[in-house]
């Protein structure tokens, strides 16, 4: 070779590996992949039915402290029929219900801004949590609280709302952005986040029947009620009509 054949300029050749073979190309990733961004999560929140199932049992339960609270001061002020014991007697109910208001507030605000779980909603496997996914403050829980009194001042819509929500959110939810979740539910809200309701497609028929039993109790209940109200004026209608026949007619 001369010394002229040295002053070519090199020709670009692909990288060969040790055997001389050409290297096989890397495989290109997506963009998100590279950059390590979090995937998409789907979150499972928590229907009418099963919400409704922990709330029972949570006011059973306060129904029993309540009933338990009453006989307990009822059994230390009633003392006699007269006129002071009465009144101390009347007293003593007005005290029990205020307390009981806030036992109820206590017993709710506390569970959630602890554990996110109270009694009802352990005994289901569900808890509350903020929307993005972080467990509820206390000042959340008791912004909560004041949605659960909204929800139930109109006819109890606020809690029926519930079962035609897409994301199974009451009036209180929505008023303290919280979600009802299983228990072991975890998510970021770093990352785009998918609402799937548990009960998908089962929510509204179970609301439906709620009703038709509200309905089939309702009845009965009006039915007496407008007898007590109106029992006394169609009595005197029949006594004037049973009076009119049985009135000897003047010859």
């Amino acid at each position: 070779m001369s010394i002229n054949d040295t002053s070519r300029e090199p020709v670009d050749e692909p990288w060969s590996e040790p055997s001389g073979q050409p290297l096989s190309e890397v495989p290109s990733q997506p963009l998100t992949e590279a950059l390590g961004e979090p995937e998409g999560q789907t979150v499972t929140v928590i229907g009418f039915g099963r919400r409704l199932v922990a709330y029972i049992i949570d006011a059973v339960i306060l129904w029993a402290v309540g009933l338990c609270l009453g006989f307990g001061v009822l059994s230390l002020t009633a003392t006699g029929a007269s006129q002071d014991a009465v009144s101390s007697a009347n007293l003593a109910v007005q005290a029990v219900q205020c307390v009981s208001v806030l036992i109820a507030l206590a017993y709710f605000v506390i569970f959630w801004a602890t554990t996110g779980q109270t009694p009802g909603k352990m005994a289901l496997g569900i808890k509350v949590i903020e929307t993005d996914g972080s467990p509820v403050t206390w000042g959340k829980a008791i912004l909560r609280y004041i949605g659960y009194v909204i929800s139930g001042l109109v006819l109890s819509l606020g809690f029926i709302w519930i079962a035609f929500d897409s994301k199974r959110q009451g009036w209180h939810d929505k008023i303290a952005n919280t979600y009802v979740v299983h228990k072991d539910t975890e998510f970021s809200a770093t990352a785009p986040v998918t609402i799937v309701p548990s009960d998908a497609g089962s929510s509204v028929a179970i609301v439906l029947v709620l009703l038709f039993f509200v309905a089939l109790i309702m009845i009965p209940v009006v039915v007496i009620a407008v007898l007590l109200l109106l029992g006394p004026v169609i009595g005197n209608v029949f006594s004037n009509i049973v009076e009119g026949l049985t009135t000897p007619v003047p010859q």
